[in-house]
């Protein structure tokens, strides 16, 4: 009886260290993402969230929504997250300041940003910016560098972009606000279908189409990261190409999720998904080439955002991505 109760106690002992093992190995891995404020960006994660493709790699992952884009990286650096989806020009000068980041790729690569005037200010085009009050999140923040490169590529001098009225607004709704208001003449802000259709405000054009091989925000992590969470990070590249696919493929199951996140009628909706899809802003392979980290830097340079151009290989590293391209593939739209 004796030897039967000590077979029966290893027996159980047994199957509980393989229960607690088993539950150990397929606990998710979990991630914190820093992002800026809630905007129709951001439907890639809630697909990847609510339609399990972060389940399905293994993951658990928390979405930290900041209106100030410098400060994700900040504490990127701090190890409070471990992925900025925030700016890669930020990114970019606190490399060139020492830090141990990179980016690896990202689904937001894309400038989702469209130029705002108010109807009142007179502006026609970027070069009718001076003297004019232009609304940024903070000097060297995403708007501002995205607004002086266009004013850049317009042409202009340093001279006229020092005599922009540069306002800070913090967070893309505030920007807005302060377009319809008429307390700022112009800026940049994500897509937003009630003041594109306001008669205060008026878009002059979306910003993807005037500097295409800008990078809006793409996955950037510490070099750490990528040496000791490597497959981790591979999931979750995977989780995040997955899903925007999905996106891709299904447009009215992805409007539907929109609508549990997003305050807008149907009509909206549809005129956000055209913007993202057909603005080239999601970005349904991952990339983010050398070349693009190249023209990421002299526009930093010349914003003095940071004091030289860094071989691609100190700021880049593309082989995460890669190695996820290599097992599903390519994207083609059709």
């Amino acid at each position: 009886m004796r030897m039967i109760c000590r077979s029966l106690k290893a027996t159980l002992l047994a199957g509980a260290v393989t229960a607690t093992l088993s539950t150990a190995a397929f606990a998710a891995d979990t991630l914190k993402i820093g992002m800026p404020a809630k905007m129709f960006l951001n439907l890639v994660e809630f697909v990847a969230q609510e339609k399990g493709f972060y389940d399905k790699n293994g993951l658990s992952v928390e979405l930290v929504h900041i209106a100030d884009s410098s400060i994700p990286v900040r504490s990127l650096i701090a190890g409070e997250l471990d992925i900025s989806q925030a700016g890669m020009s930020e990114t970019l000068a606190a490399i060139d300041k020492g830090a141990e980041l990179k980016t690896i790729g990202g689904v937001h690569t894309g400038l989702h940003y469209a130029f705002y005037v108010n109807t009142g200010s007179g502006i026609k085009d970027v070069t009718d910016l001076p003297g004019k009050k232009v609304g940024i999140s903070s000097p060297g923040s995403l708007p501002h560098v995205v607004i002086t490169a266009l004013m850049r590529q317009a042409g202009m001098t340093d001279a006229q972009i020092n005599s922009v009225q540069w306002v800070s607004l913090k967070g893309s709704s505030a920007r807005i606000n302060g377009i319809l208001s008429g307390t700022i003449d112009a800026t940049v802000s994500n897509y937003d279908p009630k003041a594109a259709h306001d008669k205060n405000s008026k878009i002059l054009f979306v910003v993807s189409k005037k500097l295409p091989a800008y990078v809006m925000t793409p996955w950037d992590v510490s070099n750490q990261a990528i040496a000791k969470n490597r497959d981790v990070l591979k999931r979750f590249v995977k989780a995040e190409l997955e899903a925007t696919r999905w996106i891709f493929d299904n447009e009215k199951a992805a409007l539907d999720v929109a609508k549990k996140h997003f305050d807008y009628n149907d009509e909206q909706l549809a005129e956000f998904y055209e913007f993202y899809k057909v603005g080239g802003i999601w970005n349904p392979n991952g990339t983010v080439t050398a070349e693009q980290a190249k023209y990421m830097q002299d526009l930093n340079v010349k914003g003095n955002l940071q004091k030289a151009v860094h071989p691609s290989d100190k700021v880049l590293d593309t082989s995460i991505v890669q190695e996820v391209l290599a097992e599903i593939g390519q994207y083609k739209q059709p």
